[in-house]
């Protein structure tokens, strides 16, 4: 978990319907196709199975690109300013619309690690202006599953797999649940902190990447350990994890807006 030092074509209208163009329906390489390149970590614009052309668009990275959060913190629902000129990128890495975030909608980095913006446009207003987006999946992913991880901050995209889950991921003061552990062969690094985790056979985001144990520290800042059901604790020098995203699914509500209230929201909420 580290930030960074230095910092398509119109909507089809189909029997009077309007279809948001997802990056993929079937098996995708890899690109960087629906990422969005800010200046420091990476985010994407993303989309649910559900949203329509007239819903104000998403974007999501992590919870530790906009700060770092205390430990049971929690964001809902506040204005924000933009101070940089975020631009979703095509699948080669090149600008094709500029977006504005205008709200974080929520924000934690209690139980896992992500940042929802709300933007000013549409997912209509960018679909006429050729930016792809990416669906997210409403599914819990499964150990084994390929995946790629386009971090629009580097400009180029991770092949990787997931290895399994963890029970908990801390780190310092934060612990994240049910966390994907990618394989060995996944070389994440600093800078893809907030990069979707997309499912190769479908072009779906199955989560956020976060982070990497650096130098094989236990539970610090920069160095994750895993915890088991019965409190046991390893330690994986070079290991990657990214934090699921499905469980985003029961707590948004109507017209990209969040709702927490909601039957069967498990998201950190935040403290009375």
């Amino acid at each position: 978990m580290r930030k960074p030092l230095a910092l398509v074509a119109a909507a089809l209208a189909v029997a009077g319907a309007v279809t948001l163009p997802s990056v993929a329906q079937a098996a995708v390489p890899a690109s960087l196709a629906g990422t969005v390149s800010v200046g420091d970590c990476s985010y994407s614009l993303v989309k649910l199975s559900s949203s329509k052309p007239t819903d104000k668009a998403l974007i999501f990275t992590n919870g530790h690109c906009l700060k770092i959060m205390g430990a049971d913190e929690v964001i809902v629902n506040r204005a924000y300013t933009e101070t940089k000129n975020p631009q979703v990128l095509d699948a080669n890495g090149n600008a094709v619309a500029a977006v504005r975030r205008t709200r974080i909608l929520y924000a934690t980095m209690s139980g896992t690690d992500v940042t929802i913006y709300q933007t000013a446009e549409t997912y209509g207003d960018l679909s006429a202006k050729g930016a792809p987006m990416l669906e997210l999946s409403s599914a819990h992913p499964t150990a084994g599953t390929q995946v790629f991880v386009p971090s629009s901050y580097w400009r180029k995209s991770y092949q990787c797999a997931v290895d399994g889950f963890v029970h908990q991921l801390k780190e310092g003061v934060h612990t994240w649940n049910d966390s994907i552990r990618y394989t060995t062969a996944c070389k994440v690094e600093p800078g893809s902190s907030g990069s979707p985790i997309v499912y190769k056979a479908s072009g779906k985001i199955i989560g956020i990447n976060n982070t990497v144990n650096e130098s094989g520290e236990r539970c610090t800042g920069n160095n994750p350990c895993e915890v088991d059901a019965n409190g046991a604790v390893k330690v994986d020098r070079g290991r990657g994890y990214g934090q699921q995203t499905y469980l985003v699914y029961g707590c948004l509500g109507a017209n990209s807006t969040i709702d927490l209230t909601k039957s069967g929201c498990a998201l950190a909420k935040p403290k009375a």
